[in-house]
């Protein structure tokens, strides 16, 4: 159905109008607007530039020729196995380069001008692990270049409690594992572009949360708990105290007492004058995991 433009004039006068009223008359006129394209469809782009590798899936289809479509995935080897060509080196040709190949096997062979079209449906060759304190632990796709930071991304970011490393573990060409490790603050806090490494197809990306060592702070303290802290950060008496919100005002401070169980399971206790810690007097003891700090209440 045309669309139509509508307007309104006036007419002659009716003999059954008074002269002040003049009647309406609709006049149309078809109207010719410029078509609205349809939209175009998204499409992801596959990259041309990508070299097919081991375990990869494609997807192999020869116009006209249904018996010679098929999907495959490439071998440890780096070959596939086609029917009619038997089996192919494909691993480091990209996908033109794959299909002109099948094409000219083809046609020296069996048909003539073969139109084949080759589609990467799974890129195994090109995954990345990313594991460890991420909020997103898993396996990647790492289409085109990307480095640590781009992956670590894609992973959701860091987790709580990551340790002060990171560690990328690579397996060379003679099938030996390198472990190579990044500072995590001057990568992370300080930007440090230097560290920001390219990542390799295979590489495995660890993220190690930070190591806790559990203390007890009991007694004559405001806050007695049980408390964590990292291992790579030493915590001495005094410390350990101060995160149970100091000695209360009936604490006998000189008569601190640390309760640890040595390597062949007997428990030994020692005493520190808590006092003279304070005043530099004497040393802080370093404390060791799940060591009890009491500090006991004096009676008046």
């Amino acid at each position: 159905m045309t669309a139509a433009a509508i307007t309104t004039s006036r007419g002659q006068d009716s003999p059954d109008r008074t002269p002040d009223e003049t009647p309406l008359v609709l006049q149309a006129y078809p109207v010719n607007p410029e078509p609205i394209p349809p939209p175009e469809p998204f499409l992801q782009p596959e990259r041309s530039d990508y070299r097919i590798g081991r375990q990869d899936l494609l997807e192999i289809r020869v116009f006209d020729v249904d018996e010679l479509d098929q999907t495959v995935r490439v071998g440890d080897d780096g070959s596939i196995s086609m029917p009619l060509l038997g089996r192919l080196a494909v691993a480091g040709l990209t996908k033109s380069e794959l299909e002109g190949l099948i094409a000219r096997l083809l046609e020296e062979r069996y048909v003539r001008n073969p139109q084949v079209t080759v589609f990467v449906k799974e890129y195994e060759s090109k995954k990345v692990s990313v594991s460890g304190s991420v909020k997103k632990p898993g396996t990647f796709e790492m289409l085109g270049d990307k480095t640590l930071l781009e992956m670590l991304s894609m992973a959701g970011g860091l987790d709580a409690d990551p340790g002060k490393q990171i560690f990328i573990f690579r397996q060379g060409e003679n099938g030996a594992t390198t472990r190579i490790p990044v500072d995590m603050n001057q990568l992370v806090y300080e930007a440090d572009p230097a560290l920001n490494l390219a990542v390799a197809p295979g590489d495995i990306i660890y993220v190690p949360a930070i190591e806790k060592v559990r203390i007890f702070v009991s007694g004559a303290v405001k806050n007695p708990n049980l408390y964590e802290v990292p291992r790579d950060e030493p915590i001495t008496v005094l410390k350990a105290i101060t995160l149970a919100g100091g000695t209360t005002d009936r604490a006998a401070e000189k008569r601190v007492q640390i309760m640890r169980t040595d390597p062949s399971g007997q428990r030994i206790t020692l005493e520190v004058n808590l006092r003279k810690v304070k005043q530099g007097k004497a040393e802080d003891p370093i404390l060791h995991r799940d060591d009890i700090v009491l500090v006991p209440a004096a009676f008046f």
